[in-house]
């Protein structure tokens, strides 16, 4: 199969070309957000190529010396930050991805070979991955199930923990509209299973969780949470691990050194700058905001005559809405096509619960943090409602999406300090500047 020849002008053009798309879309899928600029700034730095393995900072483990002088935005900034808005004792930023933390997870918490684990059974939400990350471990796999796509049956749970005795009750939900109550299900484990351990995958829940929005999985009594820090939170593609007992943190620390290497210094510096911004502007506000929305565009998308699942349960507890456009005539391929055109970016997909084909599933999230109020969501959702129905031209409103999409947003200090945003430009500016002399012409 051949490929066509692309230069890098080739590249800089379908770059430029994406951000000026982009700079015009809302992006509606759940599991994406955006960050700021200066969040982004370590991506372009000399700290991006670095390793860094001495958190304790001992002078004869500087056997990659190109982090020494980056320890402390680890240690001094991204690590507190997490136990601080985690409410966690113990914090490991290693895990690359939300899959990479399910993994260290499971391979940490799930016991030897032969063991069991509990997992949210698909249907009811649970991740796709799971089921089979745990096997692929030598793991046995269980699943909680409920009476419906959105509740778990405790009773079933109390059954289950008692005849399978697991080592792990492994909550994760990928598809969620409410979340699982985790302080009535770690009761429930308590009682049936003791020594059994409970660790919540948050990812979708992670920015409401460290706002206070939602509960503390670890308030709730869980031994650990953690997921991905770019679904609800507004940062870098990574994820993270946290808890409260000394042994598990020991263990994961022990596990993960055979299964993480580099685990990406910049990322875990551009969480750090996330994370500051998430807590000194308007962390909380964003997350309170981002619930509120959705609720909203729930109720506006229905008066509008979409199908909006859960609607007698107030739409949503979170971040993500679900839609049931083949109800309404229009297949989800077709109401995605649609939406792209008119400059909203959407997920259509199989396996949303409770539903027989594919279903569209939206979230509030990125486009809360891109500025978008309560007073902008009538009219993002006739833009929506209009180009479902294909009942007005795309590039109108698509227009009207662009309008939409240019709002203030959740601050940084750098966005109104002249002097600092000065010197960040100076360093990007820098680093674009920068190239290998392999690469000069001889």
């Amino acid at each position: 199969m051949s490929h066509p020849v692309v230069t890098l002008d080739d590249v800089l053009r379908i770059l430029t070309d994406n951000e000026t798309h982009a700079a015009r879309t809302l992006n509606m899928v759940p599991s994406e957000n955006a960050m700021s600029g200066l969040a982004k700034l370590p991506l372009l730095l000399d700290c991006y190529h670095r390793y860094f393995f001495n958190e304790g900072d001992h002078s004869d483990r500087w056997h990659f010396r190109g982090a020494q002088r980056l320890r402390e935005l680890e240690m001094g900034l991204t690590v507190p930050l997490l136990e601080e808005l985690g409410r966690a004792r113990y914090v490991t930023v290693r895990p690359l991805s939300g899959l990479n933390a399910m993994t260290l997870a499971l391979a940490t918490l799930g016991g030897e070979p032969g063991s069991t684990v509990v997992t949210v059974d698909p249907c009811n939400g649970g991740h796709y991955a799971t089921p089979s990350v745990a096997r692929r471990l030598g793991l046995r796999v269980e699943f909680l199930l409920g009476q419906d796509p959105h509740d778990l049956d405790f009773d079933h749970a109390a059954d289950l923990l008692r005849r399978v005795r697991p080592a792990l009750v492994y909550v994760d939900q990928s598809h969620c509209l409410f979340p699982i109550d985790v302080a009535r299900l770690v009761d429930v484990v308590r009682a049936a299973s003791p020594s059994t351990l409970v660790h919540v995958d948050a990812s979708h829940w992670f920015g409401l969780v460290l706002a206070g929005v939602i509960p503390n999985p670890l308030d709730a009594g869980a031994d650990s949470f953690g997921g991905s820090t770019h679904k609800t939170f507004p940062g870098p593609q990574k994820a993270v691990l946290l808890t409260r007992d000394h042994d598990i943190e020991r263990r994961i620390r022990h596990t993960q050194d055979y299964l993480i290497s580099s685990h990406h210094l910049a990322a875990t510096i551009s969480l750090g700058i996330a994370l500051l911004e998430f807590r000194d502007h308007g962390g909380a506000d964003y997350a309170r905001a981002v619930v509120a929305n959705t609720k909203t565009f729930g109720r506006l998308l229905s008066e509008r005559g979409t199908t909006v699942v859960a609607a007698d349960r107030g739409y949503s507890a979170g971040h993500q809405l679900w839609l049931d456009t083949a109800a309404d005539g229009v297949a989800p391929k077709l109401a995605s096509d649609r939406l792209a055109r008119a400059g909203i970016t959407v997920n259509f997909m199989d396996g949303l619960p409770g539903f027989a084909g594919q279903g569209v599933r939206i979230g509030l999230n990125e486009p809360t943090y891109r500025g978008v109020t309560a007073a902008d969501l009538p009219e993002l959702a006739d833009v929506f409602t209009l180009a479902l129905r294909d009942a007005a031209p795309a590039d109108m409103l698509a227009d009207r999406t662009a309008r939409l999409r240019d709002r203030p947003r959740l601050g940084a200090p750098v966005h109104d300090d002249t002097p600092l945003l000065s010197l960040a430009m100076e360093l990007a500016a820098g680093a674009l500047r920068s190239r290998p002399a392999v690469l000069e012409p001889a």
